[in-house]
C-alpha cells in the first residue's frame, strides 16, 4: 500500500538533519572548530552543491525507483560492482551517523535528568531504550514514523525560530552580513567548515529510499527532494547568521571554542527564558531521537534491497503488506544495541570520562559518516552523467549533463579539502593516526563491497546479473542461482 506523501517524505528528510542538534551543536561546533566566520554561507553553497546533485538524481530516481538510491544508481551508471561497493558504503556511513546520534542522545538524555533531577542514569540505557522505541517504529508503516518526526521537528523549527527572534528583538549592536562573504569561508579551516555543513545535509538523498511505499513516485520524490534541499539551505544559512548576530560577528569564533553547544541556551537563559532552558534541551533529545527514527530507515530499506536481490541473508528482504522491511528493522534494531553496548565497554575499558558517548564517539562516528555521503555523492554524480550521456535524451541537458558535472566538481573538491583537514576535525594531535583509520574504514567498506560484487560475478552470475533490479533473481524467470 503507497501511502506516504510529499510532506511525509519531507519530514522524514529533514529529521535526518535533525535542525535543532545542527543549530545548537553542529554549527557552534563549525565556528569552533575551523576559526572561520562563513558558516552560513557554507551551508547556502553547499545547499545549492546538493541542489545540482539532486536534479540528476532525481531524474535517475524516476528511471529507477529502487528502494535503495546509491545502489542501484551506481549499479546502473559505473556497474554492478561499483554499486555494490557504494551500497556498502552508505550502510557504513549511516550506521556511523546513528551510532554518532544514539550516543549523543543518550548522553544529552542524562545530563538533562541530572540537572532537572540530580539523579544521574549512566547514558547507556537511555540510547538502548531509544533503539528499542526507534526498531518498534521501524517494523510500522513509515506512515505512523512520518507523523510522530512531523510533529517533533515543527516543534524543533519553531525553538530555532524563537532563537533568532530574540536575537533580532536583543541585539546589543548593529546586524552585519560579513559571515555571507567569500573571504569568511577561506582560510586555513575551509576543509573543516565545509565538512561540518555538508553533515547538515546527511540523509538528503533518502527521498528516493521510500519509492515504493510512496503515491506517485516519479513526482513526489523529486518535488520532496527539492523542498528539503530549500528548507535546510535557507534555515541552516539563517539560523547560523543569528547565532553570530547573538555574540557579534568579530567574536563568534571565541564564543563557539569557550561555550561550545551551551552557546545556544546560554544566550535564551541570559534574556530571560532559564525556565524554557530544559524544555528546550528536552526538545533536543528528541531532535535526535527523530534523526535516529530517520537513519534506521534508511538503513533498513538498504539491507532490504541487497537481502531481496539475495546479495546479503536473502531473508533481509522480506517486507509486510506495506512494504515495511520488517526483518531488516528487526536485524538492524539487534545491532544497534550490539553496537551502542560496545561504545559503553569501551568507555569502560579505557577508563574514560563520562563525555566520551559526546566527544568521542559523536565526534569521531559523525565525521566518519560525513565523510562517507561526501563520497557517495561524488560517485553517484558521476554515474548519472555516465548513465545518461548513454542513453536517448530524455531530460535538458542542464540536468542530465551540466549538474551533474558541477556536483562532480564541487564534491571532488570537498572531497579533497576534508581529507586534507581531516586532522582538524579529529581534535587531538596525539591521535594522528587516525587521520588515516578513519577514511581508511569507510572506503575499505567500499572496496570490500566491490570484491563482494567480483565474486558474485564469478562464482554466482545469476545474482550478480540481477544487482540493482530491484527483485529478487528468482521472480524474472526462475532460473537457477548457481553454486
Amino acid at each position: 500500500m503507497r501511502t506516504l506523501k510529499t510532506h511525509h517524505i519531507v519530514f522524514l528528510v529533514c529529521a535526518a538533519a535533525a535542525p535543532l542538534t545542527v543549530v545548537s551543536a553542529g554549527v557552534t561546533a563549525a565556528y569552533a572548530a575551523s576559526g572561520l566566520a562563513g558558516v552560513p554561507l557554507g551551508y547556502l553553497i553547499c545547499g545549492g552543491l546538493v541542489a545540482m546533485f539532486a536534479l540528476g538524481f532525481c531524474a535517475m530516481a524516476k528511471e529507477i525507483p529502487n528502494t535503495a538510491a546509491f545502489f542501484s544508481y551506481v549499479s546502473a551508471g559505473l556497474g554492478k560492482s561499483h554499486g555494490l561497493a557504494a551500497s556498502w558504503l552508505a550502510i557504513i556511513s549511516y550506521s556511523m551517523m546513528q551510532t554518532a546520534l544514539v550516543c549523543l542522545l543518550g548522553f544529552m538524555a542524562e545530563d538533562l535528568l541530572l540537572r532537572v533531577t540530580g539523579r544521574s542514569v549512566t547514558w547507556v540505557l537511555f540510547s538502548i531504550v531509544a533503539v528499542i522505541l526507534v526498531g518498534t517504529l521501524g517494523v510500522r508503516s513509515a506512515d505512523l514514523a512520518s507523523r510522530i518526526i512531523g510533529f517533533l521537528l515543527i516543534l524543533e523549527f519553531l525553538t530555532v525560530l524563537f532563537f533568532c527572534i530574540v536575537v533580532l528583538i536583543n541585539r546589543g549592536h548593529d546586524l552585519a552580513v560579513g559571515t555571507f562573504s567569500p573571504m569568511s569561508l577561506i582560510g586555513g579551516g575551509t576543509g573543516t567548515l565545509l565538512a561540518f555543513t555538508i553533515a547538515g545535509f546527511m540523509g538528503i538523498e533518502s527521498s528516493s529510499m521510500y519509492a515504493e511505499e510512496t503515491e506517485d513516485p516519479g513526482k513526489t520524490i523529486p518535488r520532496a527532494t527539492l523542498i528539503s534541499i530549500a528548507v535546510i539551505s535557507v534555515f541552516y544559512g539563517f539560523s547560523s547568521w543569528a547565532i553570530a548576530q547573538s555574540v557579534g560577528e568579530d567574536n563568534v569564533i571565541t564564543a563557539a571554542q569557550e561555550q561550545g553547544s551551551t552557546l545556544f541556551f546560554t544566550y535564551l537563559g541570559s534574556h530571560g527564558f532559564t525556565a524554557l532552558v530544559p524544555f528546550l534541551q528536552a526538545l533536543l533529545v528528541t531532535s535526535l531521537f527523530a534523526a535516529v527514527v530517520s537513519f534506521h530507515n534508511s538503513i533498513s530499506r538498504y539491507l532490504m534491497a541487497l537481502g531481496r536481490e539475495h546479495v546479503l541473508w536473502k531473508s533481509l528482504g522480506r517486507v509486510t503488506a506495506d512494504g515495511v522491511p520488517r526483518t531488516a528493522s528487526v536485524s538492524q534494531s539487534c545491532l544497534a544495541i550490539v553496537v551502542v553496548i560496545a561504545m559503553w565497554l569501551t568507555q569502560k575499558t579505557l577508563n574514560m570520562d563520562d563525555s566520551f558517548p559526546s566527544d568521542i564517539v559523536f565526534s569521531w562516528a559523525s565525521n566518519a559518516g560525513g565523510f562517507g555521503l561526501i563520497f557517495l555523492f561524488l560517485v553517484t554524480s558521476i554515474s548519472v552523467l555516465r548513465y545518461f550521456t548513454r542513453r536517448e535524451r530524455k531530460y535538458s541537458s542542464f540536468i542530465t549533463t551540466y549538474s551533474p558535472v558541477v556536483a562532480i566538481v564541487g564534491f571532488g573538491a570537498m572531497f579533497v579539502l576534508v581529507l586534507l583537514n581531516f586532522k582538524n576535525l579529529i581534535g587531538d594531535a596525539e591521535l594522528w593516526y587516525l587521520v588515516f583509520v578513519i577514511p581508511g574504514v569507510i572506503l575499505s567498506c567500499g572496496i570490500a563491497g566491490f570484491a563482494r560484487g567480483e565474486y558474485l560475478r564469478k562464482k554466482r552470475p545469476a545474482i550478480y546479473q540481477n544487482i540493482g533490479s530491484g527483485h529478487s533473481p528468482e521472480l524474472p524467470c526462475g532460473e537457477s542461482l548457481g553454486k
